[in-house]
């Protein structure tokens, strides 16, 4: 039996989320099958998988610890994705909860796509930096931002 080829969608909490919708709302009616990977589901009828946040915003030693368990997780539900479908790629948003899905997905040859968060203007993001040589395709939403970024194109606001 053939597995379902399809596109996951990787996305944070907040801000992320809503530019990762906004996304959603261009590609709904496209013949591509998507899966969310984030901290809450995106949209009715996309199957979601939860991932959790990988640092605690007040307190450092929480982050190590919420790291380490957000890798782990990250990894093992990314696998068991691949293992469930034929994924020809991933879509993110950001923020840092994308990179290992990511790094796995372009690992195996898959097509990588990051879009800079539209919050950004003169500096980069940690997870831009890294997603912009990670990446097959690194989007910005603000004009500005194709200095910071060698390999950026504008797309424009989301």
């Amino acid at each position: 039996m053939s597995k379902q080829k399809v596109v996951i969608l990787a996305y944070g909490e907040g801000g992320h989320k809503k530019e990762m919708s906004l996304l959603f709302q261009h590609l709904i009616d496209s013949n591509l099958t998507f899966i969310s990977l984030g901290p809450s589901a995106l949209h009715q009828g996309v199957e979601h998988y939860t991932l959790g946040d990988v640092r605690h915003k007040q307190n450092r030693i929480k982050s190590i610890s919420m790291a380490m368990y957000g890798a782990m997780k990250a990894i093992v539900t990314t696998l068991k994705v691949c293992r469930q479908y034929r994924v020809s790629g991933i879509i993110s948003t950001g923020p840092g909860i994308a990179i290992l899905p990511s790094l796995l997905l372009r690992l195996q040859g898959k097509k990588v796509v990051f879009i800079e968060t539209f919050c950004r203007f003169y500096t980069r993001s940690f997870t831009g930096k890294l997603m912009s040589k990670l990446s097959n395709e690194f989007w910005v939403q603000n004009k500005e931002q194709l200095r910071l970024y060698k390999n950026a194109r504008y797309c424009g606001r989301l």
